[in-house]
């Protein structure tokens, strides 16, 4: 099955999202669990979006560090973006992060705005770049050099197994209540005199990883989720140490803060601080107001 996974993938037949489906049911990712070097070729296919690398990456427990050659252009283009607009956001005399995070921090790029209309989806992980980087990095920190080159770092990983924000039904690990078992023998003298102590107690129990798989598979096998989210389950199952990420994405211009932050176009644009821009530097501006 192993060999018949590695032609498809490497014919001459359009990679499209139906081959990654084939690629992510549930049969195909327990062999890909233990192929790290299957895996390490598979992923090395620009083709393929990002996060669903990184996603067969996490299950076979290939850890190795990924660095920008792991990523196509369109990918990079989007991930500068975000630089771009964070930086945007400085120039303006904000907070210098994007899109929708927890850590408003300084140099940090989260979800695309798109990101909170829009389920995350194996569909979208193929057809916008958006999504798809949602899905690779979520969040993750950047810095600048001296000669103002931009590294962008995040560790590839998962909090909890249930996948939230993918397209789909809701999925989550149930939790059942259970009584507590008598210790004593009904009717004797024990159970008599310590039996009342324990009536209506209770405990509760969460379903175990293999009943919330099976669950899984059973609403993939149904179409109430899809490829992506039943892939993020399983990878969430076995969490390990994360997939250390460090891109070298070069240096950010005033043009790619222009183009990536309307706001700041607007900002340079109509001089709206009255701090005298000269206008050559205006002119620029206005040249990307949407």
């Amino acid at each position: 099955m192993i060999e018949k996974i590695k032609e498809y993938i490497t014919s001459d037949k359009d990679l499209t999202g139906s081959m990654v489906s084939f690629l992510l049911k549930p049969e195909n990712l327990e062999r890909l669990k233990n192929n790290k070097g299957l895996v390490k070729q598979l992923t090395k296919i620009k083709a393929l979006p990002s996060s669903v690398k990184l996603y067969i990456r996490n299950l076979a427990g290939v850890t190795d560090k990924i660095t920008e050659d792991f990523f196509s252009k369109s990918e990079l283009a989007e991930i500068k973006k975000r630089v771009a607009e964070a930086k945007a956001n400085k120039s303006m005399g904000y907070t210098p992060l994007s899109g929708l995070t927890r850590a408003h921090t300084d140099n940090i790029i989260g979800y695309s705005h798109k990101g909170s209309k829009e389920k995350l989806s194996l569909k979208g992980a193929f057809t916008d770049p958006q999504i798809n980087i949602d899905m690779t990095l979520g969040q993750a920190s950047f810095s600048t050099d001296k000669d103002g080159n931009v590294t962008v770092k995040d560790i590839h990983n998962f909090a909890g197994v249930e996948g939230s924000g993918y397209k789909g039904k809701s999925l989550k690990k149930r939790t059942f209540e259970q009584a507590v078992p008598h210790p004593y023998e009904e009717g004797s003298l024990m159970d008599t005199l310590l039996g009342s102590a324990d009536i209506g107690r209770s405990f509760k129990v969460e379903e175990s990883d293999k009943q919330f798989l099976k669950r899984a598979k059973k609403a993939l096998e149904a179409g109430e989720i899809d490829a992506s989210k039943y892939a993020r389950i399983v990878a969430g199952m076995q969490e390990g140490e994360g997939i250390p990420i460090e891109l070298n994405i070069g240096k950010i211009t005033q043009e790619d803060k222009l183009e990536a932050n309307p706001n700041f176009a607007e900002y340079i644009a109509y001089d709206t601080e009255n701090v005298g821009i000269p206008n050559l530097i205006k002119n620029q501006a206005r040249k990307y107001l949407k």
